[in-house]
């Protein structure tokens, strides 16, 4: 997966660099950014994997905790598309939505 890491305003550190990398595995390209406004940080994750787009946009106390919950809300649409596609596939065909 690449994985492109951009911080607006701010510098990103390697530390925080290796912790997101860990956090991504497989296809696809990532875009993960990081800024602070208003002494909340905020991380934005985009990924495109299969000609779909899962975003997620979270503010939090501290990174670690955005980047958690951010990956957290990514896994639930990763999820809820797998069931969906399948449920498509099941029923005889794909619909065009």
């Amino acid at each position: 997966m690449k994985i492109t890491v951009v911080g607006r305003q701010m510098n990103v550190y390697d530390e925080m660099k290796d912790l997101i990398e860990r956090n991504f595995s497989g296809e696809g390209d990532a875009t993960v950014t990081l800024s602070c406004k208003h002494n909340e940080k905020n991380l934005e994750i985009t990924i495109s994997a299969a000609n779909t787009l899962f975003r997620s946009e979270v503010g939090a106390d501290s990174f670690r905790t955005a980047l958690d919950e951010a990956v957290d809300a990514i896994e639930r649409q990763i999820r809820r598309n797998k069931t969906r596609v399948a449920r498509r596939l099941r029923t005889g065909g794909l619909e065009v939505i």
